[in-house]
């Protein structure tokens, strides 16, 4: 399981998903339901030093700097 930032392509909607490899695509927009997402790759909190509010998805969990 990861936790990954996706984007919505109908409504611009960022956010993330804990998913493993096999669900990636069954992930849906929690703004507006649709199906048309697509993974983003930022890494600012893969970078470390992002805090919450800071472009960061805010609650991942994975790095140091998202707390």
């Amino acid at each position: 399981m990861a936790a990954l930032d996706f984007k919505c392509n109908d409504c611009g909607e960022k956010f993330f998903e804990i998913v493993n490899s096999s669900n990636k695509d069954k992930v849906v927009c929690p703004k507006c339901h649709s199906k048309n997402v697509k993974q983003v790759f930022e890494g600012k909190c893969q970078s470390g030093g992002a805090s919450k509010g800071s472009g960061c998805s805010g609650g991942c969990g994975t790095c140091g700097g998202c707390h």
